[in-house]
């Protein structure tokens, strides 16, 4: 028998955990696969700016500030940045992850950078999702112009099945 797979996004908070009882409650466990997809803002590299020539001729160079000398010898490359993210990501994930497993279900992470919404979207573009589900704050009026709402761009945008929860304690 193939298992449906739902999607799970988690930004790590308490919030976004709220949806495991619900799991529970809508998607058995023998027949469910989970992805949880944690969704970071995108890590950056140090490396300082390039040096600037102090004379005519070009041959001497310096850097505008000690940090920038510094980070010539000791660089931290934006690829060190992103998998230093991932493994913090898969670390602090990893309790969810042995909770859901001990409650059945086969779970895996998956972990994208970016912007929330958009990166929700194209994750289930290019994957196959049976279903979605995601906490919500149902923001409405002032707040929803300024804070925005994840559940409500990805539901404009996709074609699966969403269950969307705004658990008591919002």
């Amino acid at each position: 028998m193939t298992k449906q797979t739902v999607l799970a996004p988690n930004d790590g908070s308490a919030f976004c955990r709220e949806i495991y009882p619900h799991l529970l409650k809508f998607f058995p466990p023998e027949q469910t696969r989970l992805i949880l997809l944690r969704v970071g803002a995108p890590p950056a590299g140090h490396v300082p700016a390039p040096p600037r020539p102090t004379g005519y001729d070009g041959t001497v160079t310096m850097y505008a500030s000690d940090r920038d000398a510094n980070l010539a010898v000791h660089p931290i490359y934006a690829s060190q940045e992103w998998e230093s993210a991932i493994a913090a990501i898969q670390s602090e994930l990893a309790g969810d992850i042995h909770l859901l497993q001990q409650a059945g279900y086969e779970v895996e992470l998956e972990v994208r950078f970016g912007e929330r919404g958009e990166e929700i979207v194209k994750y289930i573009e290019h994957h196959p999702v049976d279903a979605i589900a995601m906490t919500t704050h149902w923001r409405t009026g002032l707040q929803k112009l300024i804070f925005g709402s994840v559940a409500q761009y990805v539901a404009a945008r996709v074609n699966v099945p969403i269950l969307m929860v705004r658990p008591s304690g919002d």
